[in-house]
């Protein structure tokens, strides 16, 4: 099917922006924790979220991630490394030794 040149092609990207898939609406909520979008966008995203359930859940769990991320920075960028206690190590190695479960 041949692609929309000219004006068609302009409208229809502005049908998508006014009226967005899911697909488009989870990228524009991304997009909108990085940079303010633009006015068509943003109006076409509050559309969609007002009949769709999913992407407004969506929003909020990643609204929820990124919160987190900015009360715990330094847990982010420095983790605890996760070690077993020699008991565990010694509980795993046993049935292994073993050849069975």
């Amino acid at each position: 099917m041949k692609q929309p040149q000219g004006p068609l092609k302009t409208l229809l990207g502005g049908l998508t922006a006014i009226s967005p898939s899911c697909k488009d609406a989870v990228r524009l909520q991304s997009d909108a924790l990085e940079r303010r979008l633009p006015m068509l966008q943003r109006l076409g995203l509050r559309i969609h979220l007002l009949f769709c359930k999913w992407c407004r859940r969506y929003g909020r769990q990643i609204g929820f991630l990124r919160d987190a991320a900015r009360q715990h920075p330094d847990e982010l960028a420095d983790p605890a490394p996760r070690k077993l206690s020699a008991e565990a190590r010694e509980r795993i190695k046993q049935p292994l030794q073993a050849g069975g479960p």
